[in-house]
């Protein structure tokens, strides 16, 4: 098992809201559960029957009301995954990276293009 801990200047529902758009773009993990009152997102990559899947979990906790932190954690399904080493490691940091770059885009409205309507003159 792998873990992890990223810390936010934003409150916790922001960046839970961030976390779980990440999983609802993602098309690599399968059975993606949200837990919306405790701000945890669990999925699973691989398939269910394989050896070699494997299961991660975010929890954002929120450390004041401006500022909170999200564990991820990466662990495997099988004791046969003990043959992929550091495969957990390698998920978790690009994980991470995603997870900082997808708050970031939430927390930054004026990156996001906003669609507009053509102005019509009479």
């Amino acid at each position: 098992m792998q873990t992890t801990t990223l810390e936010f200047p934003h409150n916790a529902r922001t960046t839970y809201t961030a976390v779980k758009r990440l999983f609802d773009k993602s098309t690599k993990f399968g059975s993606v559960k949200c837990d919306d009152e405790l701000f945890i997102v669990e999925a699973r990559r691989g398939l269910w029957i394989s050896p070699f899947s494997e299961t991660v979990k975010m929890k954002v906790v929120a450390t004041s009301s401006q500022t909170c932190k999200v564990v991820v954690e990466s662990s495997s399904r099988s004791i046969l995954n003990l043959l992929n080493f550091g495969a957990n490691k390698g998920n978790v940091s690009d994980l991470s990276d995603y997870i900082n770059n997808e708050v970031h885009k939430l927390t930054q409205p004026g990156e996001i293009p906003m669609r507009q309507d053509p102005i019509r003159f009479r």
